[in-house]
């Protein structure tokens, strides 16, 4: 019997080297907020998505000036809050469309396979985006409640109206907070039952839009399906509870969906 030479048997019996921290590291999978980093930086990921989030602000004061200042009726502190539906459902369209294109995109485009490679939950990843969306709605909220009274404020007193919404700041920041929610909510449920950015952005600039003009012109039979009636009936301007509740049905029926699609669909 032939024996090998004792170097050799004892180089190929030798344990394999201990992996390095680099390859623990490696193993293990990504932080939820590092997630949540990564989904922030989607949002603002191209030149172009920094270009559309740097006019917003800009995009967001002109419609409130169009809707406030040429107002001939502000007796009331309801016709002060009124105007500003109008402009957060229409001033943060810009904001709303990046966030169509990140939830949408990712899916059309398949960009969200390295990030269900890295981590496979689909619940973490969903709760990351969500983090990242309540970030821009305490946002744009905020904004919003702070620039809105400026103008309505000047307004009124253009007419010697009482501004009256300034002995009421509660109910104003839940009306705007409600408000913004909602229209949020409805660019979500776009994108995520259209997996395609084009298709998610004509839907919620032309159906959206549509159904508040529909609203305004038979609010007894749109304002069921109108998104953010809860938040009209908030600022009592609602048509009724009856249609309130409708409304909110059928919108958190839609997320349901949307959410059970998702979970469904194939990232492949």
């Amino acid at each position: 019997m032939t024996v090998g030479h004792p170097a050799a048997w004892q180089q190929q019996a030798a344990p394999a080297p201990a992996p390095g921290p680099w390859a623990a590291r490696a193993a293990q999978s990504p932080s939820f907020w590092r997630l949540v980093a990564v989904e922030a930086r989607k949002l603002v990921g191209t030149r172009s998505d920094k270009i559309v989030m740097a006019c917003a602000p800009v995009f967001l004061i002109g419609l409130m000036a169009l809707f406030t200042l040429p107002q001939t009726n502000l007796a009331s502190a309801g016709r002060q809050l009124q105007p500003m539906l109008m402009v957060v459902q229409l001033g943060l369209l810009l904001v709303f469309a990046t966030v169509i294109k990140l939830v949408a995109g990712e899916w059309q485009y398949k960009s969200v396979q390295p990030t269900l490679l890295v981590q496979p939950s689909r619940i973490r990843y969903l709760l990351a985006q969500a983090t990242v969306l309540a970030g821009v709605w305490l946002v744009c909220s905020l904004v919003t409640f702070v620039l809105y009274p400026l103008l309505i404020k000047s307004a009124a007193q253009g007419l010697n109206h009482n501004y009256l919404l300034g002995s009421r700041p509660g109910w104003v920041l839940g009306v705007t907070m409600l408000a913004t929610a909602q229209v949020l909510l409805t660019a979500l449920i776009v994108s995520l039952l259209i997996p395609n950015t084009g298709g998610s952005l004509t839907v919620f600039f032309v159906v959206v839009p549509m159904l508040a003009v529909a609203r305004l012109a038979l609010p007894e039979v749109f304002s069921l399906v109108y998104p953010l009636e809860a938040a009209w009936h908030m600022a009592g301007d609602g048509v009724g509870w009856p249609q309130t509740i409708s409304s909110l049905v059928v919108w958190l029926t839609l997320l349901a969906v949307s959410l059970v699609v998702l979970s469904r669909r194939d990232a492949g």
